[in-house]
């Protein structure tokens, strides 16, 4: 798979995604295998739920930096996984979720996993 596939499927899962009322994404390809994601998908309730991504897919693919933050309109985080690694003591570290001001262990995730795991606060 290389970086176009990816987004393409970055792209599908959204689309997919039927709370999902509006898309502000944009691709950076660095390179045939690499690329940057981010932007803003905006699901139903008045929430934003902030992407950024950078992905490496060949010849293993790694999800080398992630953020997914869905906050409220006001800016107010709800919740945000991501990978930044400056919670060494999470044992899924550096992967974790921030819950308000909680952070917890929590396994690498996708933006196809996240828009999932987002509907139990938007609703």
């Amino acid at each position: 798979m290389n970086s176009r596939e990816y987004y393409a499927g970055v792209q599908k899962a959204i689309l997919a995604a039927p709370h999902v009322i509006q898309t502000d994404i944009s691709f950076d390809e660095v390179s045939e295998e690499e690329c940057y994601i981010r932007g803003v998908v905006t699901p139903r309730g008045g929430f934003e739920l902030h992407i950024t991504e950078y992905v490496v897919t060949e010849p293993e693919f790694k999800r080398l930096k992630y953020r997914f933050h869905l906050q409220t309109s006001e800016n107010k985080m709800i919740v945000r996984w991501d990978n930044a690694p400056h919670r060494p003591e999470v044992e899924t570290h550096p992967d974790h979720i921030h819950i308000g001001k909680t952070v917890e262990a929590n396994p690498p995730m996708d933006i196809s996993q996240v828009l999932q795991k987002a509907l139990p606060f938007i609703e």
